[in-house]
């Protein structure tokens, strides 16, 4: 790739700018896919629906020498013809163009494919603008496009530019530049006047082209569009690449606005809906009258944020999302306008709000299983059903879903969850989380479980192996849960024994015992064969769960 280098300096109002190798190089583009280039390339008599026509630059080396460059997105390119810009003269002509396909790029982006006529550098009489001309064949037909590229033929551009103002508003966007460019002769190494160059001004978002005549001298006129938040203004080649190009500042003389809204009655808005807010802008012109302000931006801030563009006669309509209620701040968001302070519009209602009701624990079963029963109400009309959401709490404040499912809003439901195995509640609530449009509930009830947990831990099952007719021994904890200390000794209780033979998939009861004041629980059997036992706690009272322990497997040998 070309080395540019580039210097600045400003005198009065003049932009100066000084770029070394004004050329650009060959442009990312989308490229042919490798089967296709290939069948291009060996079959000349492909369909002429092939054979769109693409671009074409010049690209300056590290040896300063000219090369073009095809871009690889659509036919094979046959040769590059090469004009003086503005006429039907062919200076030079390229027809050995060689394929380049280096892969994706190290950013991971699409690869870039040219064809390139580094075996034929441009070496030209004239410094100035030339165009290029792009040709290739079907077999049967030659098919060209004409002005492909363009570029400047030309080392160490300098332009020197005036503009006649400085200072712009939305009466006066438009300005004359003036200057000239010089350069050093590619071949001479005399710096010049570069006549026939085309050299671009920009103001802000908007540019303006002039070409210079025989002395190097242009002029252009070029105008801001009125939407730009800052104002910069440059002047470089149009068909060359100005790195670091200077920039002269250009201010923005901002008008002073009268904004109004259409009402200040109260708002209404339904949740997460836009709520119009409308109103009209005017400015203050140049010439002392008062226009609408056309085309200009106003903002709402607050309990809802939106932006919106006045129309031609200044009226705006805002949209903000409003999710409670409160105030929103409406003001001017332009930097051509200096606004006259904030108006304010009132939000006194959010509808289609919501809020679970009635909500009860129905029943328990000593399994864990809770039947819950309630109601989301909705303060508004809709055919929408009520996502619903059963939780538990792990800890204070935290909440996980068990169950979700959806009903229709403001009737009473139903629902049976199972208590989570091993993991306590401390409290249960139904919620909705809303929608995009309906809001969430707020205020839900905690409902207590009214049966304590209970747990079988510490299983111990063993001796493995043991020998058939010698005794084994099935042990563990049967624990309650309590608010206050955690899991605690279950003193008292019936535990049950059950034993699954390997092979098989069903449980036989095997014994029972009664746990011990630290909850031990224990009980010694005759080995008979090989399989699992595990531990069963499910005589319990209206006021506890029930609970299995782990399986724990022994080996029975003889």
């Amino acid at each position: 790739m070309n080395s540019f280098k580039r210097t600045m300096t400003a005198v009065g109002t003049a932009v100066v700018i000084a770029a070394v190798g004004a050329l650009a190089a060959p442009a990312a583009s989308a490229a042919v896919p490798e089967a296709r280039h290939a069948a291009l390339a060996a079959d000349p008599g492909a369909k002429s629906a092939e054979m769109a026509l693409p671009d074409a630059t010049v690209h300056q080396n590290w040896n300063d020498q000219f090369i073009v460059f095809v871009d690889a997105d659509a036919s094979v390119p046959s040769r590059v013809e090469v004009r003086r810009a503005g006429t039907d003269k062919v200076v030079a002509v390229v027809d050995d163009l060689t394929y380049n396909n280096p892969g994706p790029d190290e950013s991971g982006g699409p690869s870039v494919r040219w064809y390139e006529g580094d075996k034929q550098p441009l070496v030209l009489d004239d410094m100035t603008d030339y165009e290029l001309d792009v040709y290739t064949s079907d077999g049967t037909r030659e098919v060209s496009r004409r002005n492909a590229g363009r570029f400047t033929y030309a080392l160490d551009a300098r332009v020197e530019a005036k503009s006649s103002r400085q200072e712009f508003s939305l009466d006066d966007l438009d300005t004359q530049v003036t200057g000239s460019v010089t350069a050093v002769h590619p071949r001479t190494g005399q710096r010049l006047p570069l006549a026939g160059a085309r050299v671009r001004a920009h103001l802000g978002k908007g540019w303006g082209d002039g070409v210079s005549d025989a002395q190097g001298k242009f002029a252009t006129s070029v105008a801001a569009l009125g939407t730009e938040q800052t104002l910069t203004h440059t002047v470089a080649l149009a068909s060359g690449d100005t790195e670091a190009a200077a920039t002269a500042p250009s201010k923005i003389r901002a008008q002073k606005s009268k904004l109004t809204l259409a009402s200040t009655a109260p708002l209404t808005a339904r949740y997460g809906t836009g709520v119009p807010v409308r109103g009209k802008l005017t400015r203050l012109a140049d010439d002392g009258t008062v226009k609408p302000a056309a085309g200009r931006g106003v903002a709402a801030t607050g309990v809802g944020q939106a932006t919106a563009t006045t129309g031609a006669d200044g009226s705006y309509t805002l949209l903000p999302p409003v999710f409670r209620t409160g105030s929103l701040s409406v003001h001017v968001q332009d930097a051509w306008l200096v606004g006259d302070g904030a108006r304010t519009a009132t939000v006194a209602k959010v509808t289609h709000t919501t809020k679970v009701t009635e909500e009860k624990l129905v029943s328990t079963d000593k399994y864990g299983k809770l039947t819950i029963s309630g109601k989301v109400s909705v303060d508004g009309i809709t055919g929408q059903q009520a996502p619903i959401e059963v939780q538990y709490q792990t800890s204070p404040g935290k909440w996980v879903t068990r169950q979700s499912f959806t009903v229709p809003y403001n009737k009473t439901f139903t629902v049976t969850v199972g208590t989570p195995s091993g993991q306590p509640s401390d409290g249960w609530r139904v919620r909705t989380p809303g929608t995009s449009n309906i809001g969430p509930s707020t205020g839900t009830k905690v409902l207590r479980q009214t049966r304590a947990e209970t747990q079988i831990s510490g299983e111990r099952f063993g001796p493995s192996p043991v020998a058939k007719g010698k005794q084994l021994s099935v042990s563990g904890v049967l624990s309650r849960y309590t608010p206050t200390e955690g899991f605690v000794a279950y003193p008292g209780q019936k535990v049950r024994y059950y034993f699954r033979p390997d092979g098989s998939t069903t449980w036989k009861e095997m014994g029972t015992s009664v746990s011990a004041a630290n909850g031990a629980v224990s009980k010694k059997f005759t080995a008979q064969s090989s399989g699992h036992w595990r531990i069963r706690f499910v005589d319990a009272d209206a006021k506890h769960l029930s609970d299995t322990g782990q399986e724990g497997r022994i080996e029975v040998k003889g």
